[in-house]
């Protein structure tokens, strides 16, 4: 949603929903994948969809993040990585969605995939605190964030003068 969340792919336009109004975006490229290869058997999605991003909820600042990261655990540079990866992700949307062409969503703060992290329910996606709690699982505590496009592709990094800052704010 760098359609204000996802810096993924360059090009390519798709509509973003802001209060209430759609405007053109950047196509979103981001959220969690999977850590490893889909279950035997799995013969992917059997719909497709148009890839859509919707910001919402509470705009939280990076502080806000900080603070819901690091009470979930994570510290250090594991902490720093995971501010900057959200904000890359949601630019801190409580309920941001990005409905993906597979027809998964990835949801919340941190774009956690309803396909790849089922277990995550929306409400606990949609909560910055199990959000965060999800994420910190995900990157097996903060040391490995390659399940996030935003990590992969490098989007995050343009955010982690951001997150250090706000990583000092709380302690990280």
């Amino acid at each position: 949603m760098a359609n204000l969340s996802k810096l993924g792919r360059a090009a390519g336009i798709s509509g973003l929903v802001l209060a209430g109004v759609l405007v053109a975006a950047p196509l979103a490229s981001a959220g969690t994948e999977p850590l490893t290869a889909p279950p035997i058997g799995f013969s992917g999605p059997s719909a497709t969809c148009t890839q859509k991003s919707t910001l919402a909820g509470t705009h939280l600042s990076d502080k806000q993040i900080a603070q819901y990261a690091r009470n979930a655990g994570l510290h250090g540079n594991g902490l720093v990585i995971s501010i900057a990866v959200a904000l890359a992700e949601s630019q801190g949307w409580t309920k941001a969605v990005l409905i993906n062409t597979d027809c998964s969503h990835d949801r919340g703060v941190w774009q956690i995939n309803s396909r790849w992290h089922g277990e995550v329910s929306d409400a606990q996606a949609f909560n910055p605190a199990t959000c965060a709690q999800a994420a910190a699982r995900i990157s097996s505590n903060g040391s490995d964030w390659s399940p996030w496009t935003t990590y992969i592709n490098g989007a995050y990094q343009q955010y982690m003068s951001r997150a250090r800052t706000a990583a000092s704010q709380v302690g990280g």
